[in-house]
C-alpha cells in the first residue's frame, strides 16, 4: 500500500452536530420545525444539495426551493464549521504515523472543497494530507468514481496501491467502481455498511504497514 483515502464526514471527523446546526439554522429562517442530529446524520454523505432535497422531502418543504436553502446552509455551516464537531478514533495520531511510514494520505468527500480543507485545518489535520477533493473539485460526486480516481492522480498512486475508508454504502460503491481496496469504519453509520469482517476498520492505526 502507498495510499490511504479517506471519506471526511462520518469517517475522519463525526460532523453531524455542526451539520445539524446549520441545517436548523436555514430551516429556522423558513419557519419550519428543527430536526433532530440523529435525523439529520442519516441524510449526510451525497454533499450538500441532496442533503437538503432530502430534507425537503421528508418535511414536505417546497422542491424549487432546494438550491436556495442549500446556499443558505452552507454559509451556515461555513461560519461555524468546528464548533462540536471532533475526529474519530485515532485519527490525530494515526495520519501522521501514516505519513511518518510514507503513506500518501488523501481526502475525498462530497463537501465542498473549501470546507472540507478549513474542517480539516481547524482539526489538525490538513498538514499531513497531500490531496483533498471535494464536491465541486471536479463535475461529479461519488458514488462516482471519477472523484476518487482525481484523488489517486494527484497523489500518483494506482488503484491497486491505494485503501479508501469511509462509512457509507455510497464510499463502497465509489471504491469499487474505482477498483480501490475499501475499509469501513466501526463507529458513525459504518456497522450498518454490509461488508466481510476484513474489510471494516476499528483503529486508523490498523491501516499502518506491518
Amino acid at each position: 500500500m502507498k495510499a490511504a483515502i479517506f471519506d471526511l464526514d462520518g469517517t475522519l471527523v463525526d460532523s453531524a452536530p455542526d451539520i445539524a446546526h446549520a441545517v436548523n439554522r436555514m430551516l429556522a429562517d423558513r419557519g419550519a420545525p428543527a430536526q433532530p442530529v440523529a435525523f439529520i446524520e442519516t441524510l449526510v454523505g451525497e454533499g450538500a444539495r441532496a442533503l437538503v432535497a432530502k430534507l425537503h422531502r421528508a418535511l414536505g418543504l417546497p422542491a424549487e426551493d432546494v438550491d436556495r436553502d442549500t446556499r443558505i446552509y452552507l454559509d451556515y455551516y461555513a461560519a461555524r464549521p468546528v464548533a462540536d464537531s471532533r475526529l474519530y478514533a485515532d485519527a490525530a495520531t494515526a495520519l501522521p504515523a501514516l505519513k511518518a511510514a510514507g503513506i500518501r494520505l488523501g481526502v475525498c468527500t462530497n463537501k465542498p472543497q473549501a470546507l472540507a480543507e478549513l474542517v480539516l485545518d481547524r482539526l489538525g489535520l490538513l498538514q499531513h494530507l497531500s490531496a483533498v477533493v471535494g464536491a465541486d473539485t471536479t463535475p461529479f460526486v461519488k458514488p462516482d468514481p471519477r472523484p476518487l480516481l482525481h484523488t489517486l492522480d494527484l497523489l500518483d498512486v494506482a488503484p491497486g496501491q491505494t485503501v479508501y475508508v469511509g462509512d457509507t454504502g455510497i464510499d463502497l460503491a465509489c471504491a469499487r467502481a474505482a477498483g480501490v481496496p475499501c475499509r469501513i469504519v466501526d463507529w458513525g453509520t459504518g456497522p450498518a455498511v454490509p461488508v466481510e469482517a476484513s474489510a471494516r476498520l476499528g483503529r486508523f492505526a490498523d491501516l499502518l504497514p506491518a
